[in-house]
């Protein structure tokens, strides 16, 4: 679900993706979703540790927006 980028912070990324900078790369390195535009989709077999690493997360966000 997250993958770590080189500013330390953990970003969202597609169940499919090899990482978060999309399945063909980022032209700029950067990740393909992050800030309000940062929203996946999570399988549902992943929904409890989606939820378990909303209530962990020591910066408070993490966002869960029921589909």
């Amino acid at each position: 679900m997250f993958d770590m980028h080189a500013d330390g912070l953990a970003y969202v990324k597609e169940p499919d993706w090899p990482n978060l900078y999309g399945p063909k790369g980022s032209p700029k390195g950067e990740p393909v979703h992050k800030m309000s535009e940062g929203m996946a989709t999570v399988p549902d077999e992943d929904i409890d540790a989606l939820i378990e690493a909303a209530e962990e997360c020591p910066g408070e966000c993490i966002f869960i927006e029921p589909g």
